[in-house]
């Protein structure tokens, strides 16, 4: 299995995977914005036992946080495993989010994937209940680090990227 940084080189020569861009942060905002959105539509999709649609929605919230991470850094991807990668190897690994995070956002992810490709008879609606909790918890985190992030270590990040 290729590690992060591994990835993440493979990414850097794909036309649409990560590029360094001009830090945006009115598009940074958009994507919270866009998270946020998901998280009001979770809810009403677990009120009306839309479970298939739950996962969905959860793992949007969560991976549009990320991207209002990476817009407030000028970065851009647009390959869904080239984000999580970058998001592990410039965001996890250097301790500005716990790798909690990247484990969680690959979670729901998987579980995205199974909800929307593979029919089952019924999905698990407590667990799927619990991961709504959990992406707010999420999303909620992002935030955090999009307050405290400061030009240094957006600086650092792109460095980082740079020299991959």
């Amino acid at each position: 299995m290729k590690s992060d940084k591994e990835k993440v080189k493979w990414c850097l020569k794909q036309k649409k995977g990560i590029r360094i861009d001009e830090p945006n942060p009115t598009l940074s905002k958009e994507y919270l914005k866009k998270a946020r959105s998901s998280l009001n539509m979770l809810g009403a999709a677990i009120e009306k036992e839309e479970e298939e649609w739950a996962a969905t929605i959860a793992y949007y919230a969560r991976y549009y946080a990320v991207y209002a991470l990476f817009e407030k850094c000028g970065i851009i991807s647009e390959i869904h495993d080239c984000t999580i990668a970058a998001f592990s190897y410039l965001f996890a690994d250097e301790g500005i989010v716990p790798s909690s995070l990247h484990d969680e956002l690959i979670g729901s992810k998987e579980s995205r994937i199974d909800a929307q490709y593979y029919v089952k008879d019924e999905l698990d609606k407590t667990r799927l209940c619990k991961d709504a909790e959990k992406a707010r918890a999420f999303v909620l985190a992002i935030e955090e680090v999009l307050d405290r992030i400061d030009e240094d270590t957006i600086e650092k990040i792109r460095s980082r990227l740079k020299r991959s």
